[in-house]
């Protein structure tokens, strides 16, 4: 009967919470989960179905190189004698982070009923470093932080008493490992921001003019529900803006790109934006090529396509196209990404650029393109995403581990920030306005 079972549906999509259903926006806040505390038993069984889950189903067999028994082996005495449940969790996922794969991680049940309810427990603001210090680059005006006067362009002078760079780079340095140091950095913001609710951290920040003052922040629930939102800018170009690649944002995108579809030019603003589901990508994608066009190729374990019912029925093929739109938008295009862009962001940047049909602006990216098809139930009330599917685009190129390059970089510089100032959009619409130039200097003249 498993045999059976494993023919019928070798990648476990239907035991499993897709991870291409749509985003169920919470409509009250998560509770706390429960914390009776894992039996030993319970955690072996939790730590041999994390392991060998990915032991027999990540997608490439040599498991970028790790040598997974080796792993085992060092992982299982830490983790079944953990001082508590969170320590253990944290422990599994670092242990995932041997593959270098943001993607294939543990979700402890705390953070995956958050996940599951559009929801973060957070400070509220991110930062960034430059020129070898902390910078605040942005700040939710639902946090604690704003409402303290944190504002973007300041920098963080010290963290619980202690100098902000030196804390940070000592949590970093804890922090598990990940596809490249950019998305390593992202994770220990995240490791830094988030926490239980209602804690708190103390800072000291410093303002432009060079004066300081000290905030103790909490932590609340904060929303990640997708949102998307399209306008026609003063200078006549269009703009859409789209936070994460879930069905209904995207479905609202491609509305909006209808709405707006007569700009001579259009501007996707993908910052921020960490990926979500391929299905969602390849809709948006089928909207700018009026004939059909090769993307690239999927790679799996085995080489053949992501099917179930014997392959009868194929949910991810090798060869990936979209089949042409004669309603395609065909204008030039911007596309704008920095280095919190991710995965299905990526891959949709990825894609034009191979296939020459936008211009890719700001910073390099995440660097984190692979696929999971869902998450796997871990004994004990976690998740597991582990890759199933990697991509090689049009043009040869693995996003994974390096990023999308931008054909023109626009740096994040510290005066920008103060002022609030979007060059990387000043330049967008600078671009646009030389291609325009020139497709109308290469139109035939008219009788």
């Amino acid at each position: 009967m498993l045999a059976a079972c494993s023919a019928i549906d070798p990648y476990n999509m239907l035991g499993r919470r897709n991870s291409m259903q749509p985003t169920r926006v919470a409509t009250v806040p998560v509770p706390e989960p429960a914390t009776p505390g894992l039996k030993a038993g319970d955690r072996a069984l939790a730590f041999d179905f994390v392991w060998s889950t990915i032991d027999q189903r990540y997608y490439d067999p040599k498991l970028h190189g790790a040598d997974w028994r080796a792993v085992r082996e060092r992982y299982r005495p830490l983790a079944l004698n953990a001082p508590d449940d969170d320590a253990f969790w944290d422990l599994l996922d670092r242990m995932t982070g041997e593959l270098r794969d943001a993607h294939t991680r543990v979700e402890s049940p705390k953070r995956a009923a958050q996940i599951e309810n559009s929801e973060s427990i957070s400070l509220g603001f991110s930062f960034i470093v430059l020129d070898g210090k902390l910078v605040v680059s942005g700040v939710n005006f639902e946090s604690d932080a704003y409402w303290a006067g944190v504002r973007s362009g300041m920098r963080i002078v010290a963290i619980g008493g202690e100098s902000a760079d030196a804390a940070f780079e000592k949590l970093k340095a804890g922090t598990r490992q990940d596809s490249t140091d950019r998305s390593r950095h992202l994770r220990a913001v995240r490791r830094l921001s988030g926490g239980d609710l209602d804690s708190t951290a103390a800072f000291t920040f410093e303002r432009p003019d060079g004066t300081r003052f000290d905030a103790t922040l909490k932590r609340r629930r904060l929303s990640t529900a997708a949102s998307s939102g399209f306008r026609v800018l003063p200078s006549g170009y269009g703009y859409l803006r789209l936070t994460q690649w879930t069905f209904g944002a995207t479905n609202r995108m491609i509305e909006g790109l209808a709405e707006i579809k007569a700009t001579p030019g259009l501007i996707i603003d993908l910052r921020g934006n960490p990926g979500g589901s391929l299905q969602s990508v390849k809709s948006a994608l089928s909207q700018f090529y009026p004939k059909r066009t090769d993307l690239g190729r999927t790679l799996t374990r085995t080489g053949q396509p992501v099917s179930f019912l014997f392959g009868a029925v194929e949910v991810i093929s090798l060869k990936v196209s979209v089949p042409g739109n004669p309603d395609a938008y065909t204008g030039p295009v911007v596309v704008l990404v920095n280095e919190s862009s991710g995965s299905g962001s990526e891959y949709f940047a990825a894609a034009l650029q191979a296939t020459h049909r936008a211009t890719i602006l700001g910073q390099q990216t995440c660097g984190c393109l692979l696929g999971f098809l869902g998450y796997a139930s871990v004994p004990g009330g976690a998740e597991l995403a582990y890759s199933e599917i990697g991509f090689e685009m049009a043009d040869g190129k693995r996003i994974e581990g390096e990023g999308v390059v931008p054909d023109k970089t626009v740096p994040v510089v510290l005066s920008d920030l103060q002022l609030n100032r979007d060059r990387a959009l000043e330049e967008a619409q600078g671009v646009l306005a030389s291609k325009v130039a020139e497709a109308k200097a290469a139109a035939p003249a008219k009788p």
